[in-house]
């Protein structure tokens, strides 16, 4: 009796693992949904976006690593926001997001946007411009902890 318990469990535990993955993956996806929802159009509120991110946030560009703490995500925001206003920004779309759950508290989340001014012209000259990051389940949610910058067209994709 005690064999037949110890399988049931065993085996109820195996099949509850993919189910708690697709669980949190769906999770990841909408909070990432509900974060993009701020970059719609120009105008973001920069300190409401910064709470997206964790502090310390790493960046990883073409040209180096970069820190940002709250305060110094707060003003990068800002400046992303100038230099795309600059260009003709209007808004953004986000086309594209991919999760891939890997433990119950980091996921790598995958993503394509096309940032546009108001002819639909990308500003960035990159159609499907790609973003890539790490985030981190903590005590306050999901949070962005790295984005890495990646080339357009480049962008990695997630095979279940």
């Amino acid at each position: 009796m005690i064999k037949k318990i110890w399988c049931w469990l065993s085996l109820s535990f195996l099949f509850a693992l993919p189910a708690q993955g697709q669980d949190l993956e769906k999770e990841v996806v909408e909070w990432y949904k509900s974060y993009a929802a701020h970059w719609l159009e120009a105008g973001i509120e920069e300190e409401e976006v910064a709470n997206y991110y964790a502090s310390p946030f790493y960046y990883l560009s073409a040209t180096g690593p970069a820190l940002d703490d709250k305060d110094s995500m707060v003003k990068a925001l800002a400046d992303y926001e100038k230099t795309w206003l600059d260009q003709g920004w209007t808004g953004s779309r986000l086309l594209s997001v991919k999760v891939k759950v890997l433990n119950d508290s980091s996921a790598m989340i995958m993503t394509e946007w096309d940032i546009h001014n108001a002819r639909g012209d990308s500003i960035i000259g990159c159609s499907k411009a790609p973003w890539t990051y790490m985030a981190a389940k903590t005590k306050e949610g999901w949070k962005l902890a790295l984005e890495v910058e990646i080339a357009c067209g480049q962008g990695l994709s997630i095979t279940p």
